[in-house]
């Protein structure tokens, strides 16, 4: 459902006749619908809630919606009044969840090639977690937090080796893909950041694609990130948190059906 019909040839959203809207801000405009935000925001939450997920408060699970699909403040703020978090690239996008109502605590900072003034102005926001996603950057991450005096909430992005998405150039899980760490690199790296008196690694991520419209890649994916958390709890290590991606495919033109959200949080909890 996403509240655009049309009605005798016109185009509404939501009641509102677009023509109205036109004549009103003139063109071109863009047009969102609150409602349909809202529903599948409050769909999905409520999948993941129903099926017993919980973050490491346990609270129901953090959806941090990705900046980078519509940076539209108006689009940030409908889902910070939701309750959504903000899955961030750049100081820029921080910003821009601040100034839409996001709490810092909800702000996950991802992304590659971050700068050390992002890590900064990450850092002195408190932001959730910043996503590590190579060995240089866990070391810069460290320089910036000894600078602060404040040790830096980090995550390991891990590459599964899980290939998905609805084309191969939004395809981000791959051992061949630039995103994140392999599987023995995160190994070694979480031992050695918990050493380190400027970095709090809370747990791991991972973003195998986008448009995803079957659930056996992602389900792939899960399994190694579980067998990860287990290997590392059982050298006595501390995993809070899991920051599960990517996305799981929309209803768009010809593309197959994908996955009802609630199949989906089911997947998560059997895994």
């Amino acid at each position: 459902m996403n509240h655009f019909e049309l009605r005798d040839g016109e185009m509404f959203c939501e009641d509102v006749p677009l023509l109205k809207v036109a004549e009103a801000v003139g063109t071109p405009v863009y047009v969102y619908s609150s409602a349909t935000l809202e529903r599948h925001f409050t769909v999905l939450q409520t999948a993941l809630s129903d099926a017993g997920l919980r973050d490491d408060a346990g609270g129901p699970p953090l959806i941090a919606y990705a900046v980078k699909a519509n940076s539209n403040l108006a689009v940030l703020a409908t889902l910070a009044r939701l309750g959504a978090g903000a899955d961030t690239v750049s100081e820029g996008e921080i910003r821009r969840a601040l100034a839409a109502g996001v709490p810092p605590e909800r702000i996950v900072f991802s992304g590659v090639g971050k700068q050390a003034g992002e890590i900064r102005f990450a850092l002195e926001t408190g932001i959730s977690e910043i996503n590590v996603e190579s060995e240089p950057e866990m070391r810069l991450i460290a320089q910036v937090a000894q600078g602060l005096g404040r040790p830096a909430r980090i995550a390991f992005r891990v590459n599964p080796d899980v290939a998905a998405g609805g084309h191969a150039k939004i395809t981000t899980g791959a051992a061949d893909n630039k995103f994140g760490v392999s599987l023995s690199e995160a190994e070694r790296l979480y031992a050695e950041a918990a050493s380190d008196p400027w970095l709090y690694p809370i747990g791991l991520t991972c973003h195998i694609g986008s448009q995803i419209s079957r659930l056996e890649p992602m389900e792939a994916a899960f399994l190694r990130m579980r067998e990860l958390v287990e290997r590392l709890r059982a050298r006595g290590l501390a995993v809070h948190r899991l920051d599960l991606g990517g996305g799981l495919g929309v209803p768009y033109f010809n593309q197959p059906e994908p996955p009802a959200p609630a199949a989906y949080a089911a997947m998560i909890a059997r895994v």
